[in-house]
């Protein structure tokens, strides 16, 4: 039988009990929604799913999608998540491969303003946009705020392995959070994380991996054609730091 686990109050305030489209399936994992706030004005959305195993016991990742400014819960919805939705009749179906089979999954939304994630400051003299104006060495702070306040949330996961996770531009995230959870479990002024790994699909670390390394696909696997793929490698080579 699955482990059940002892979740706080503000933890199941974000339960999801009603979920439109999945009437029809069969799953017992829980799930929560909801709110982590990484300062006083910065409010960013997650989507949490139980793993099918043992959630007690199994791993706990974090998975953001890249962009910059792509939303977790296309990785949730389209990719790795539990659910499916692709039916015409907007019914949700189960994923097989869902990582959550034996991981606790965490889907974020971040830098905040991606998706549900937002700024409660309000200040129209601020032209840079307040809150929302980011660059990697913000987000990486921010993210790392998330996982803190996401375990003080649920404190029950604080125990578990933890990974994080994501694709393409994760491929800045996920190193540079890495680094913020060494050094700060180094310095030990924080609770440590039981951080054991990350993981990147396509990362895109340098502008080469980014797009011309996508064009040079297309044109590997004749997907388009000789003067199609001539165009872009001329356009491309005027553009900075491009190496082809």
């Amino acid at each position: 039988s699955r482990a059940t686990i002892d979740y706080s109050t503000e933890a199941l305030a974000d339960q999801v009990v009603d979920l439109p489209g999945a009437e029809k399936l069969d799953f017992t994992f829980n799930q929560f929604s909801g709110y982590v706030n990484v300062s006083d004005t910065k409010h960013l959305h997650y989507w949490m799913t139980e793993s099918q195993g043992n959630p007690e016991t199994d791993p706990i990742a974090f998975w953001t999608n890249g962009g910059p400014g792509c939303s977790g819960l296309l990785g949730f919805m389209t990719e790795l998540g539990p659910f499916y939705t692709d039916n015409k009749d907007l019914t949700l179906s189960m994923n097989p491969y869902s990582w959550n089979n034996i991981a606790t999954m965490v889907f974020i939304e971040q830098p905040c303003g991606v998706g549900f994630s937002y700024s409660s400051q309000d200040d129209p003299m601020d032209k840079d946009g307040g809150d929302y104006h980011t660059d990697d060495a913000q987000s990486r702070l921010d993210n790392y705020a998330l996982v803190q306040s996401f375990l003080d949330k649920f404190p029950s996961y604080r125990k578990n392995e933890l990974y994080i996770a994501s694709e393409s531009y994760g491929g800045h995230y996920m190193p540079e959070l890495s680094q913020e959870i060494v050094n700060r479990n180094t310095a030990g002024n924080d609770p440590v994380l039981n951080f054991k790994g990350m993981m990147v699909g396509n990362p895109g670390t340098t502008f080469y991996s980014i797009m011309p390394a996508g064009l040079d696909t297309y044109w590997g696997h004749q997907l388009v054609s000789k003067p199609l793929y001539d165009g872009f490698v001329d356009n491309c080579r005027n553009a900075p730091h491009f190496n082809m």
